[in-house]
């Protein structure tokens, strides 16, 4: 015996087609960012010089208890993403990386286009922490470099914008007596060529200094400035001294450029 019943015709047009996808491109992208980073980290190719020790939380939001480049302890590691960001082309993701008194912290943003954004970018932290990559070198320095930069960008060959301040303080030489130099501040400014312009000043101490940085958005890094210690005669003379020839006015001219990237 025959049947006449038949399945009722379906139609699915394009529309449809696109909905469904973006709902389980959505689903899969939201199930991803929830993995355990303790489960994700396994599977990544970590550097030999690069430590990670005690992750918690998730890809979307998620820590390192201790993060280690070449030896130098950065401390604990702490990252926020935006995933809704990604539906305008971009990744946003709050970073902070604290280390009891030394910090750095910053709101990311990757776009689709290859440009890099950061905003209120504020760090701090001290030469001496750096020592492991001075071991072997008959010195050594001192001093703490902090920084507050609200917006700054770069896009490899480009531009590149740099806008903020840069204040070291207390800065020494250490090879094996110590020597002081005092207290610096860098302003740093955007061009409208895509390129970053400096101003470098001293803010007192032994070491006197006024000079102008460029970074080209082809990554050409240029410093000239002029150099002279407050005291004639005294060591912190003697040792720029090997910098070159002072000129009339007692100072020395120190430039120098290299490539930053390729």
């Amino acid at each position: 015996m025959k049947s006449n019943f038949s399945l009722p015709a379906v139609s699915i047009s394009k529309k449809h087609i696109k909905v469904v996808s973006l709902v389980l491109g959505l689903y899969f992208f939201f199930l991803i960012i929830n993995l355990p980073v303790n489960m994700v980290v396994p599977f990544l190719k970590i550097p030999g010089n690069i430590k990670i020790s005690s992750t918690s939380g998730t890809i979307w939001s998620g820590s390192i208890s201790k993060f280690e480049i070449s030896g130098i302890n950065l401390g604990a590691v702490n990252w926020e993403l935006h995933p809704l960001n990604l539906l305008v082309g971009e990744l946003s993701v709050d970073v902070s990386i604290v280390n009891r008194t030394q910090y750095f912290k910053s709101k990311v943003f990757l776009f689709s286009s290859g440009k890099i954004e950061l905003e209120e970018t504020d760090f701090q932290f001290n030469l001496s922490s750096l020592q492991p990559l001075t071991y072997g070198m008959p010195f050594s320095y001192a001093g703490d470099i902090s920084g507050y930069f609200p917006v700054s960008y770069f896009h490899k060959n480009n531009y590149v914008g740099v806008n903020g301040k840069l204040s070291l303080s207390n800065m020494e030489m250490i090879s094996p007596q110590r020597q002081s130099f005092g207290d610096f501040i860098v302003d740093f400014r955007a061009e409208k060529e895509g390129a970053t312009s400096g101003r470098i000043k001293d803010s007192g101490g032994q070491l006197s200094v006024d000079g102008q940085l460029s970074i080209s958005k082809k990554g050409l890094f240029k410093i000239s400035s002029k150099l002279a210690a407050r005291e004639t005669n005294s060591s912190l003379d003697k040792v720029i001294s090997f910098l070159g020839r002072k000129d009339a006015s007692g100072r020395i001219l120190l430039n120098s450029n290299f490539k930053l990237w390729h």
